[in-house]
């Protein structure tokens, strides 16, 4: 085992919790309390949507949890019991230490006594980062079918289609549901339509860090000839057309002044397609470089052809790779925000050892 790292047998991590333990297990999780600890048991691999090590300190639980556990963990946080955790491999338990609730989502909390509902969602941390060798033991990574980047041959010619071509791959998982058409109460330009086609019965398109309006919700501002057809998550800003345009100008409108996209409206579309590539795929990477670095970073990577786009830095520049996506938002004196998103974890892995991240699941 690597220096610093222990493995125990499942007994021992189980007697860990101390005298008149209780055991329940969970799907790929197993709980341990008693008058010591609370000890949680996750099982070795990769379950991005289950109970599983997460990335090099961080363990993730979902529901369905047992009833026993949820209330275990609450109880833990008046008791001061330490939370122990410990992962399940071939030849015994690897000792993470003990572990912190970094964050929690209840469902049920009464919002006047306070008073927590079931625990449906928690990450939990410790401190010391598991080499990159160990990670691959506890949380090993399958390779599977990454999307391409043929889109971009599109783009100097053909936004639509390279629109159409990226999304359609990138969310190539997300199934197609029935979806009631929606029409807007304007005719609006062919690249909005075309996005909006593309996105029917998959919602997830429209965006969840940013969003565009679905179409029965675009409407003109009052005393202009201009529609509202995206928005910034915190309402920042606005995004404005002019709907009689065939790829109209984009405004950004929230500032003291409006201020105009570089990119046309069938530019900006693939641009915010790739932000929340980024900002909202299962695995992802942050972290804050300078200048040289960033070169460095991206020198195998393949820029988009299109301006840099001005959200949410200025300039916010974007590469792609088979399966991956960066951006580059520029803060100024807040340095250079560097992200990198997938969904596929394996299309991160060769990313992780080029930056010390700030947070890293790949």
């Amino acid at each position: 085992m690597i220096e610093g790292w222990s493995v125990v047998p499942e007994r021992a991590a189980v007697d860990a919790a101390g005298p008149n333990v209780e055991v329940v297990h969970g799907d790929g999780v197993t709980f341990a309390y008693g008058a010591d600890a609370l000890v949680v048991i996750v099982d070795a691999g990769d379950r991005p949507h289950g109970n599983a090590v997460d990335n090099a300190n961080t363990l993730v639980l979902r529901e369905p949890l047992p009833s026993e556990a949820t209330q275990w963990i609450s109880s833990k946080n008046e008791s001061n019991q330490p939370l122990l955790g410990f992962v399940k491999m071939a030849d015994g338990c690897l000792a993470l230490g003990e572990l912190y609730q970094a964050r929690s989502i209840y469902r049920g909390m009464n919002p006047y006594t306070g008073e927590q509902g079931s625990l449906t969602f928690a990450e939990l941390t410790w401190g010391a980062r598991l080499p990159p060798e160990l990670l691959d033991k506890v949380r090993p990574t399958p390779t599977l079918p990454v999307p391409g980047i043929d889109w971009l041959n599109d783009v100097p010619q053909d936004l639509i289609r390279a629109l159409r071509s990226f999304l359609t791959a990138w969310y190539a998982d997300v199934p197609v549901l029935p979806a009631t058409p929606k029409h807007a109460a304007m005719k609006l330009p062919a690249p909005l339509l075309a996005f909006h086609d593309i996105a029917a019965g998959r919602e997830e398109i429209l965006g969840r860090q940013d969003f565009i309006e679905p179409l029965d919700r675009i409407e003109y501002l009052e005393d202009e000839p201009l529609v509202v057809f995206a928005a910034e998550n915190q309402g920042v800003w606005v995004a404005l057309i002019d709907p009689t345009d065939d790829d109209p100008v984009v405004w950004y409108d929230g500032g003291p002044e409006r201020l105009r996209e570089r990119e046309r409206l069938s530019g900006f579309l693939l641009q915010f397609a790739l932000n929340e590539a980024v900002n909202t795929s299962p695995f992802t990477g942050f972290a804050t470089v300078t200048t040289e670095v960033l070169d460095r970073f991206v020198e195998d990577l393949v820029p988009v052809p299109l301006q840099p786009m001005r959200v949410p830095g200025d300039p916010t520049h974007h590469w792609v790779a088979p399966g991956l996506v960066a951006m580059a938002a520029d803060y100024g004196e807040s340095g250079i925000w560097l992200s990198v998103g997938s969904r596929q974890r394996s299309a991160l892995r060769p990313l992780r050892s080029r930056l010390d991240w700030e947070q890293f699941n790949g």
